[in-house]
């Protein structure tokens, strides 16, 4: 009930373990798995291009597009593109996922332009893209990442729990306006994952962690894939404007 098979899906900022997961458990599931990197960069379309191929090897279709995530023009030009050569895209996963671990008054205002626009804009402007053809076509599930520090306090945060917050009242409006025009859009929220960067990087914090996490223990990249799968697929027509946590319940935690 959770296959797809048929659908041509996109994740976006292809970099790191967090997209490999993604892209791999969508190929699993049965998907045509498309990818771009985060900025116009050959070091990243090496790394797509790695990822691409692991979902070739369980029988995927897809394209990596080198691409700036905030280069509306280009990403709309290279998104044409690839819908003709492969298939209209069915799902969009906005995974491009930065996370900078600071004290405010340690941020210059340049620093976290740049982190709103690594986070924020490079979710917006590929919803627009994307989400303006699915509209079109009546059909389509968009899916954001968002960290649990959208709505949760940790120290040396703030600008990153800021960009978060954005992405997930994005998240919340954006489907309450396009579900009855046949689009979807959701969030998958993360926790503390052992693989990615973040605040449990810091080895005193991370000891914390994992002790006042209820499953006493880091998330990994492939415990995403269950829940990213469901949201993409049909079974979750009914699910919108929601956000779907995998955090080891911390978030809940007393």
């Amino acid at each position: 009930m959770f296959s797809l098979e048929g659908k041509h899906c996109l994740v976006t900022g292809a970099i790191s373990p967090l997209q490999r997961a993604f892209a791999v458990g969508l190929a699993e599931a049965g998907a045509n798995v498309s990818l771009t990197t985060a900025s116009d960069d050959k070091d990243q379309e090496v790394m797509a291009n790695s990822i691409l191929n692991e979902c070739w090897s369980v029988g995927s279709s897809g394209e990596v597009l080198n691409v700036d995530l905030k280069n509306a023009t280009q990403l709309d030009q290279t998104i044409s593109e690839l819908e003709m050569s492969i298939a209209p895209i069915d799902v969009l996963v906005n995974a491009n996922h930065t996370a900078s671990i600071k004290p405010f008054l340690e941020f210059s205002i340049d620093e976290s332009q740049e982190l709103f626009a690594s986070n924020v804009q490079s979710t917006l402007i590929p919803t627009s893209i994307v989400g303006r053809k699915m509209l079109t076509r009546g059909k389509g599930k968009i899916i954001n990442i968002v960290s649990i520090l959208a709505d949760r306090g940790v120290p040396n945060c703030a600008i990153f729990s800021a960009t978060q917050g954005s992405i997930l009242g994005f998240t919340r409006s954006l489907g309450i306006e396009w579900i009855r025009q046949g689009v979807t859009v959701n969030a998958l929220g993360l926790g503390f994952y052992s693989d990615l960067t973040g605040p449990q990087q810091d080895g005193a914090l991370r000891e914390i962690l994992e002790k006042y996490i209820p499953v006493r223990r880091l998330g990994t990249s492939t415990d995403l894939q269950g829940a990213l799968v469901y949201l993409s697929s049909d079974s979750s027509d009914f699910v919108d404007s929601e956000m779907i946590v995998v955090d080891g319940a911390i978030s809940v935690h007393a």
